[in-house]
């Protein structure tokens, strides 16, 4: 993937926010159901790509920022944040549905991959806006300094709040991803179990 360097005005910026997030929700219901294992290949492929181009997007590596990357974190709120975390609740549905229906081939693979994935695509909006929250609710305040640059990066005034609000952040922002990867897990191997035994059930008779 080649990172570019866009205005955040950019209309680029719109295309590739709107397109990744429709391929995220959307292409999941189409490889899961197909049978060719070439066309799903790609199509997950294209999935994969789709999400790592949107998180490249919020945090900040493809926008040009005059104090660096920002790493998604905005000390009004993210508007993003939601987009975010919204699209990657949209895009297991498909895959939980799968996994409902014994329609997963390898459930356990497919757990530990849709645990990285929605990691990767709602991790950092799940951390900066649980993190900004929390750190808010304990009346934290942000600087945004003096002289020449200021106004252009704000830092918290309250370094003990802001480190609490981090590390609690920081477990939510891995437990959620953990808990789907978990979910997908058991929900595949319990339904794939009781069709074996099904199975195995018809074939006796």
């Amino acid at each position: 993937m080649v990172l570019m360097e866009l205005s955040s005005n950019d209309p680029a910026v719109g295309y590739i926010k709107w397109i990744s997030a429709i391929a995220i929700v959307v292409l999941p219901w189409l490889f899961l159901h197909l049978e060719m294992r070439v066309v799903r290949i790609v199509l997950g492929i294209a999935w994969m790509t789709s999400i790592f181009s949107l998180a490249a997007l919020y945090l900040g590596f493809l926008t040009y920022h005059y104090m660096g990357i920002q790493l998604g974190f905005d000390h009004r709120g993210n508007p993003m944040d939601w987009f975010m975390i919204l699209t990657g609740i949209l895009c297991i549905i498909p895959f939980i549905r799968a996994a409902r229906n014994g329609a997963l081939e390898k459930p356990n693979k497919t757990a530990i991959l849709i645990g990285l994935a929605t990691l990767i695509l709602m991790g950092p909006a799940i951390y900066n806006s649980v993190t900004l929250n929390v750190y808010l609710l304990g009346d934290g305040e942000f600087d945004g300094g003096e002289g020449e640059y200021s106004g252009e990066e704000y830092d918290p005034t309250e370094v003990e709040e802001w480190s609490r609000a981090g590390n609690i952040a920081l477990l939510v922002c891995n437990l959620v991803p953990a808990i789907i990867c978990l979910a997908i897990w058991r929900l595949g191997n319990v339904v794939h179990s009781e069709l074996e035994v099904n199975l195995e059930q018809k074939v006796v008779k």
